[in-house]
């Protein structure tokens, strides 16, 4: 894989973590989102502001991955995002939402790094 396919594995990965924290933030711990009803749910997230800025991350994640697409393979790519999104939202869960990272978390994530590490390599 070239430089400028992992840069942009990397933004897409980066963009699409910082959507999902966003989303985390808005609508975290708000565990009455769903009492008054899907549509009600549908509206208390359509009307948060946060759901723009969510969903554009969102939306600049996928640019980057159909760049990267066009220049490696799928079966690559998509596995090594994910990986570096997995690995990015392990460290803002641990010290912006304070979760609890767990060693079978922590193994759990090294399972999957190893898997991707595997993908990488050319034989």
């Amino acid at each position: 894989m070239d430089k400028i396919s992992l840069l942009l594995l990397v933004s897409s990965a980066f963009t699409n973590a910082m959507g999902s924290t966003i989303m985390k933030h808005a609508y975290g711990g708000d565990t009455g989102m769903v009492s008054s009803g899907i549509i009600g749910a549908f509206l208390k997230i359509l009307l948060n502001p946060w759901t723009v800025m969510g969903l554009g991350f969102f939306g600049i994640s996928f640019f980057f991955m159909g760049a990267a697409l066009s220049r490696t393979d799928l079966t690559l790519a998509y596995p090594l995002m994910s990986g570096i999104v997995y690995l990015i939202l392990l460290f803002v869960g641990l010290f912006v939402f304070k979760e609890n990272i767990t060693l079978f978390r922590i193994m759990g994530m090294s399972f999957i790094l190893v898997g991707i590490t595997l993908l990488t390599i050319k034989h």
